[in-house]
């Protein structure tokens, strides 16, 4: 063999090729590239892209190869995606690393390189990792805490690999790409870069939602949620925009109505939609769940509404109230935000069903919103991002209230009762422009396919030059 093919197999594609037998795409080989020199590189990829899978394995095993007594530390958004994902890709090529110990979340080679996986999201405990050859790989970067990202900062790892299908347009993951983007060698990876996705499958997905839906975006091409700078589900500008110019009166269908129950300081809200237009009938607090309970059965009568035509959210005080509406004659429709959602491919939960729907709704100015500065705040405020499934999921009322931010009670009513009119799936729009990123500096440099060629005829010479080198 010669030493110039005895050199590739030292690169992360000659190793990935070579020594690992992956067959790579061109958009995998780019990313592997770039890790062969120190720095950050940043990769966002569609869902199923294989960017664990291929990428991240072959990162993880290269760099534990080509530098003996090395350290690669692996972490995600989820603990799943470690121990699920990356490390039974590695476990794949076990029997290529003789003397190799390859545990559930830990490889050692017989060189003394080690790799680990963890998650967590606690910052101080990921501090401590050092190494002169150190390697950090960050996978799902969306749902990892900016505090993590500043605690891997400060390890000063000498290549850092940070990769997810996108999410929201905020935090580190999203910076990587725009403001802290001059950091970073960029990589964006759309569907129809991966040939073992079928584009009968991609056609159907955007056919089903429209090309302008978030699940699509994200899944299909790579990009992050359009909307404000923090990623919130209903960007403002949807919101002025129907308000500015809303749609004409069409009174048809039956009345709907959606009633989320609080207590203590969150509302009570009942709304009812009739035809296109939806008003909050009413919004009130009422630390007497008895009192609220009879106050809405008034409204419902003073509205001339059925309990068919009443839909209420059952989470928490909710099953109390909805079990007392039934036996005061008034058997509402339960809804469960946390429940399975009706198209469970596309949302993490019913919640984020009824708000992603809403929102395009509210987008493609088909609805009459009310003019009501409390409930513009709320539509407005609430985070969205694909889960690592890449179904659509909503901030949680938690980690609004950690950000100073009240119970979207009107939201909720209004999105709530926009639902059961909305029938099938989305219609097709125009896409928007889809950014790529300006990574001219960061070329990859050309693959050259005679190496490749000269694989099946000197496999049986690998183990021994890579032994004879350090790298087995």
């Amino acid at each position: 063999m010669s030493n110039q093919l005895a050199d590739y197999l030292t690169t992360p594609v000659g190793f990935a090729l070579g020594v690992l037998g992956l067959k790579l795409y061109p958009w995998q080989e780019r990313v592997l590239w770039d890790l062969n020199l120190p720095g950050a590189v940043a990769l966002r990829a569609a869902n199923g892209s294989g960017k664990t899978a291929v990428v991240g394995a072959a990162a993880a095993l290269w760099h534990a190869s080509a530098f003996p007594g090395s350290l690669t530390i692996c972490t995600a958004g989820v603990f799943r995606q470690v121990s699920e994902q990356l490390f039974p890709a590695l476990h794949r090529h076990a029997g290529k690393f003789p003397g190799g110990v390859f545990n559930s979340t830990d490889v050692t080679l017989a060189n003394g390189s080690k790799i680990f996986g963890f998650a967590t999201d606690e910052a101080n405990k990921f501090e401590g990792w050092h190494n002169p050859h150190l390697l950090i790989i960050a996978d799902e970067s969306k749902g990892i805490p900016d505090a993590i990202f500043e605690a891997v900062e400060r390890c000063a790892p000498t290549r850092f690999l940070c990769m997810s299908s996108p999410g929201g347009c905020f935090g580190f993951f999203h910076a990587a790409f725009h403001s802290r983007r001059k950091f970073f060698r960029q990589h964006v990876v759309t569907a129809y870069d991966c040939p073992h996705i079928s584009a009968e499958w991609i056609d159907g997905q955007i056919a089903k939602y429209g090309r302008e839906h978030p699940l699509i975006q994200s899944m299909i091409f790579g990009e992050f949620m359009s909307g404000d700078a923090d990623g919130c589900v209903v960007p403002l500008v949807f919101v002025e925009r129907n308000l500015a110019s809303p749609p004409a009166f069409k009174d048809e269908g039956t009345p709907s109505a959606f009633c989320d129950f609080a207590a203590g300081s969150d509302e009570n809200v009942l709304a009812v939609r009739r035809g296109n237009r939806v008003e909050i009938v009413a919004a009130w607090r009422e630390t007497d769940t008895m009192k609220a309970v009879g106050k809405f059965i008034m409204l419902f009568r003073e509205q001339k509404l059925t309990p068919e035509q009443i839909s209420a959210d059952e989470g928490g005080l909710g099953i109390v109230i909805c079990d007392r509406l039934a036996e005061n004659g008034w058997p509402v429709n339960r809804v469960n935000n946390g429940s399975a959602a009706d198209k469970p491919e596309a949302y993490a939960n019913k919640g984020a069903e009824i708000w992603f729907e809403g929102r395009v709704q509210i987008e493609k100015g088909e609805i009459i919103l009310p003019n009501d500065p409390e409930l513009i705040a709320q539509l407005t405020s609430r985070r969205g991002w694909p889960d690592s499934k890449g179904r659509l999921q909503l901030e949680s009322k938690a980690d609004m209230r950690s950000r100073g931010l009240s119970s979207p009670d009107r939201a909720d009513a209004v999105l709530g009762c926009m639902m059961p009119a909305r029938a099938g799936g989305f219609d097709e729009v125009s896409i928007r422009g889809v950014f790529v990123g300006d990574d001219n500096r960061f070329a990859p440099r050309t693959f050259q396919p005679r190496f490749t060629r000269q694989f099946s005829n000197e496999q049986g010479n690998l183990q021994s030059i890579l032994k004879s080198r350090g790298l087995l």
